[in-house]
């Protein structure tokens, strides 16, 4: 492993700024029915065409949200209490026509501008522009190797294009933090067979960078179905996973975090605390916890959660979405009654998407015990 042990700093790891929250902030802002955030998506088009893709972007190029509709729902986010808007693009949104207007948007309301991007796009003109609003930014790393960086993005030359523009983010400031617990800069990572050797070494660059490192596991949804059936990891693989890395923090960084949680080191609440809007304005917890394409929830045959034709804070406080809000006393298996549960209630998308795959309800998918959790519950 290269680099040197460093004194212990922090007990826990850093978080990025308008992308996570700490449990307790979590649980709180769900008991006085405040959001922190929303996701939202902008753009089905893209300059790659990764095959992981939930939202299989790049077909559609015209396919974006004016400007007009996006601003009115950030709006109606920050009335609920919205601390940060997540641009997850549902494509890559810095190509949406008006995505500085966006940016800008968000941040002179007073919340912070969370951009996920594959970076290709970022020129030194862009990097500049989000470091003066203040923008937190998670770019994308899956590979240190070009050959398999271009295999998983679904292009050649990927590669290049993706590290030129971390390069023009990192000029701009983006690793110079004030506090190196508060970080504006991420990369994402998403493990699968083929990559599964590097993430050790992505993680330690990450760490010595002032870059959050955002490890997911391949989900069994979007594109992924289709072109990576082969690359799913086994339970025991992420459990070997986590704790090579987990050692990795403890040895060299000093950082220390549950192991269970489904997002690295950071855990993921947002089912608590967060809605995600699609293109369709389609309302769902999460990206992967597709509730818009299930048709046991339509009505008529539509899909009623829909933040373009009814208000956000309707959606916000209908049953449904109080039943997602309290998910952590409706749990089956082993996190039922699970002693982390303070601050962890497993991977929802990832096991919602199993469970529908196996033909279960909605309900019942995304309550059931997480499926990539290693806890052993005592007989």
């Amino acid at each position: 492993m290269p680099g040197t042990e460093l004194v212990k700093a922090y007990d826990r790891p850093p978080i990025l700024l308008g992308y996570t929250y700490d449990p307790q902030e979590a649980y709180r802002a769900r008991d006085e029915s405040r959001l922190l955030a929303i996701r939202i998506e902008t753009n089905r088009s893209c300059n790659l065409r990764c095959r992981y893709c939930y939202a299989q972007s790049g077909g559609d190029l015209t396919a974006e949200l004016d400007i007009r509709v996006l601003e009115n729902t950030i709006r109606q986010a920050a009335e609920l209490g919205a601390r940060s808007i997540v641009v997850i693009g549902g494509g890559e949104p810095t190509l949406h026509r008006r995505f500085r207007r966006l940016i800008s948007f968000i941040h002179d309301h007073g919340m912070v501008p969370m951009i996920f991007t594959n970076t290709v796009s970022i020129t030194p003109q862009l990097a500049q522009f989000l470091q003066e609003n203040d923008a937190s930014i998670m770019g994308k790393c899956d590979s240190l190797q070009p050959s398999v960086q271009d295999y998983l993005a679904g292009c050649t030359g990927a590669f290049e294009r993706i590290r030129a523009g971390l390069g023009r983010l990192i000029e701009a400031g983006f690793t110079e933090v004030r506090d190196p617990h508060r970080l504006r800069l991420g990369v994402s990572f998403v493990s699968c067979r083929r990559n599964l050797p590097e993430m050790e070494e992505i993680w330690h660059y990450c760490r010595a960078n002032h870059i959050f490192p955002n490890m997911e596991v391949l989900t069994p949804t979007g594109r992924a179905l289709e072109t990576l059936p082969d690359q799913y990891l086994t339970p025991e693989e992420i459990r070997d996973h986590k704790l090579r890395l987990l050692n990795l923090d403890r040895r060299f960084f000093g950082y220390d975090w549950l192991v269970y949680t489904p997002l690295i080191a950071s855990g993921c609440l947002q089912h608590l605390y967060s809605l995600y809007i699609t293109l369709e304005g389609n309302v769902r917890p999460c990206a992967p916890t597709k509730f818009d394409e299930h048709p046991a929830l339509r009505r008529d045959g539509v899909y009623p959660y829909n933040a373009f034709r009814r208000p956000l804070a309707e959606i916000y406080h209908d049953p449904l979405f109080r039943y997602v809000r309290t998910i952590d006393k409706h749990l089956e298996g082993k996190c039922h009654r699970c002693q982390h549960l303070d601050e962890c209630i497993g991977c929802r998308g990832y096991t919602y998407a199993v469970g529908v795959n196996q033909g279960k309800g909605p309900l019942r998918a995304l309550r059931s015990e997480c499926q990539q959790c290693f806890r052993q519950v005592e007989a």
